[in-house]
């Protein structure tokens, strides 16, 4: 779902979402609000230092919100080098402002499918991507569809 959808909230989404970042983090998930856990980037960009390292060489706790945003951008750069397509990224505002934390969650869980063929020594999440089958046909198996064409 692209971020021009409304998502509906689900929390048990959520909750499997901050299992995972924080399983791969390797602490225990604090209790609490999924957005107010997440807010400030800082364990964003700690799980993407974890599983990419390269991808965000620095980022800076703090509790200037302007730092904070900058800490999701980061993130949401870091998704979209690893494959995210820009529609299943969620805006800053998203988390930030708590506008659409559903958006937040599918961000997490494309990433999550995206790991599972890229990192499979890491915990799955979300739904596996497919892949590609190719096909070969004989001559014989083509020659009855051109007479369509």
């Amino acid at each position: 779902m692209g971020r021009h959808q409304a998502l509906k909230r689900n929390q048990a989404d959520e909750q499997a979402a901050l299992q995972w970042v924080f399983a791969i983090l390797g602490e225990p998930a604090p209790q609490g609000d999924f957005e107010a856990i997440l807010k400030d980037g800082n364990v964003l960009c700690r799980f993407m230092q974890k599983i990419r390292p390269e991808l965000i060489t620095k980022y800076k706790p703090s509790e200037q919100g302007a730092k904070q945003r900058e800490n999701i951008s980061l993130f949401n750069k870091a998704c979209e080098q690893m494959g995210v397509p820009e529609t299943d990224l969620f805006q800053t505002i998203d988390l930030f402002e708590g506008k659409d934390p559903a958006a937040v969650a599918n961000t997490l869980s494309r990433l999550g499918g995206i790991l599972q063929k890229t990192r499979p020594d890491l915990p799955p999440h979300g739904p596996k991507l497919s892949e590609q089958q190719e096909r070969q046909f004989t001559t014989e198996q083509l020659a009855p569809g051109k007479m369509f064409y």
